[in-house]
């Protein structure tokens, strides 16, 4: 930017060097168009760009160090702002973790009372059930107890009753047997006698017919 203020100078010097010979033209008494076409004026303008190139270069020579400067601050500035922010960032992030592990840890105890209290609850039932179960076991115990007792009993009474219709089927047997001896003594006894009577008739038969045959 410093650099544009000399080469305004080799720009107004081709007027400047363009004006005596202009001024001189009568006095020459050539035309004007020729003497541009001189040595001295070519190389002066030859010069002039040169020097109006050069100032021009060093002008955008500035402009490239002035915008490479100002791309180095704006990158140290982008650098700094990007490390502010990262370690924002990471402090941010540092202090969710921090709440998100304190949330986590109190969570985690929250749910260890509760399962705590859940086992102990668990536990006083189980004891509760236990107990139950004793007693509904002692229960059940008495009842079978009672009722085996009750059929014992009954058995025992069943046998009585059993041994005494027993004894008297036995009784009664005995006696049907016996009564069937005496009937059978006395169809014997009845048979005994009929057979006498056919033997006494044969005898008599018997004789009849020796009698008369003789």
């Amino acid at each position: 930017m410093t650099s544009s203020t000399p080469a305004s100078k080799p720009q107004n010097q081709p007027p400047a060097l363009a004006s005596p010979s202009l001024a001189s033209a009568p006095s020459t008494g050539k035309p004007w168009w020729r003497r541009w076409s001189e040595p001295i004026v070519v190389a002066t303008v030859v010069i002039a760009l040169i020097m109006g190139a050069a100032a021009g270069f060093q002008s955008i020579k500035g402009d490239i160090h002035a915008s490479e400067a100002r791309v180095h601050e704006e990158v140290r500035t982008s650098e700094a702002r990007l490390h502010e922010e990262i370690q924002a960032s990471e402090a941010r992030l540092h202090e969710e973790i921090q709440t998100s592990e304190a949330k986590l840890h109190e969570e985690i105890q929250a749910s260890e009372a509760r399962l705590t209290e859940r086992i102990r609850a668990n536990e006083v039932r189980i004891q509760d059930t236990e107990v139950r179960l004793r007693e509904e076991i002692h229960a059940s115990e008495a009842r079978l107890t009672e009722r085996i007792q009750a059929n014992e009993i009954r058995i025992q009474d069943t046998e009585v009753r059993l041994r005494e219709e027993i004894h008297a089927s036995e009784a009664r047997v005995n006696k049907r047997i016996d009564d069937l001896r005496g009937e059978f003594k006395e169809e014997i006894g009845s048979v005994n006698d009929r057979l006498d009577a056919m033997n006494d008739k044969m005898d008599l038969l018997l004789e009849t017919l020796l009698a008369s045959k003789s």
